[in-house]
């Protein structure tokens, strides 16, 4: 663990923000009934339901691949193991969140035909929002800042090879 920068675990808390927040509502319909007493009642929606299929999947490929990313740093795994992830995940998070930022802001009818207006975005919502972005900024981030020193970087070249003995002269190989 002790191999992880801060813009590792930024990816590690994205991570577990977007998979935490899925299964708690992210969109809710208000309405009152007007019966007596008049009671309140609420429609909500998790972020399963809300987001539709294709931007789950990619919200989860994001948060396992910033998993695998922290895991392949943690371990002090050599770039062959933590290049892949780091990449995919800068070529995935980018997308994922201008999906979500749309979803959120046009603030999806519920399934009953309701306008954006009467939909309210709950707070896991914006946690999975700012999730996503934590984690975005942390997979960037994380590219970006190559280590070129530290003890995980060090390169001892190998000793050098001995000289091969000298033959006396005219000594010639049979």
């Amino acid at each position: 663990m002790k191999h992880l920068r801060l813009t590792e675990w930024a990816v590690f808390v994205g991570a577990l923000g977007i998979l935490a927040t899925l299964w708690q509502p992210w969109f809710s319909y208000g309405l009152t009934l007007e019966i007596f007493p008049p009671r309140n009642m609420a429609v909500t929606v998790s972020g399963w339901d809300g987001l539709g299929w294709l931007l789950a999947a990619l919200l989860v490929a994001s948060a396992l691949l910033g998993i695998g990313l922290c895991i392949g740093f943690a371990i002090n795994a050599g770039d062959a193991a933590t290049l892949p992830f780091g990449a995919t995940l800068g070529a995935v998070a980018i997308p994922t969140l201008i999906a979500l930022m749309v979803v959120l802001f046009s603030r999806p009818g519920l399934g009953l035909d309701l306008p954006a207006s009467a939909v309210s975005i709950e707070p896991a919502g914006w946690i999975g929002a700012i999730s996503i972005v934590v984690l975005t900024a942390g997979s960037l981030a994380s590219i970006r800042n190559e280590r070129t020193a530290g003890p995980s970087r060090e390169y001892s070249p190998p000793p050098p090879r001995p000289a091969p003995p000298a033959e006396p002269p005219g000594s010639a190989a049979p």
